[in-house]
């Protein structure tokens, strides 16, 4: 077998098969490079040197409101890597940014921001609206684009999430 032929047929042997392959390159580029973006962002608003799972997460928090408890967290950012939130949560309140919240039973217990979490948080927006959001504006039909890429992105984590469901039903009832 022809070594290059394997290689540049890898996840391509289809158009359909090429074009999802690079679109999932698209997405683990875009992911690390806004990964390093949140992480400094943050760092530069607030000082304080947090993972971007964290920062994500503060953000999370403030764009639901008021006190979000760790099912609704993990629901909303389709995650179920619990001990890694429950880590970010810790980070976070020691850091000051986010207080525990009581609820009904220790399960329905929220997270939300304090007075600090709040400014870096607005810190940080205003920063991002100067540096990041400002570019928008400089490239004409942008916002539009990113609409529709948001549409695809959520499109495609729906199938990620069905052929996921697809590879362990599999296991659980081989075909």
């Amino acid at each position: 077998m022809n070594e290059s032929n394997d290689v540049e047929r890898y996840m391509s042997a289809s158009p359909e098969a090429a074009a999802l392959t690079r679109a999932e390159l698209a997405i683990i580029r875009a992911n690390e490079a806004f990964a390093r973006w949140i992480v400094l962002l943050h760092r530069a608003v607030d000082g304080t040197s947090l993972g971007w799972q964290d920062v994500e997460l503060l953000h999370v928090i403030r764009m639901c409101g008021g006190a979000q408890n760790l099912s609704e967290l993990l629901l909303f950012l389709n995650r179920n890597d619990v001990s890694t939130i429950q880590y970010s949560l810790r980070k976070l309140e020691q850091f000051g940014l986010i207080v525990r919240v009581a609820g009904r039973s220790k399960r329905e217990a929220g997270f939300k921001l304090t007075e600090r979490g709040v400014e870096a948080t607005r810190r940080y927006a205003v920063q991002r609206d100067e540096v990041l959001v400002s570019l928008l504006h400089e490239i004409n039909g942008f916002a539009a684009a990113l609409d529709s890429t948001a549409a695809v992105l959520e499109r495609l984590t729906a199938m990620f999430d069905q052929a996921t469901k697809t590879v362990l039903s599999s296991k659980v009832i081989p075909y």
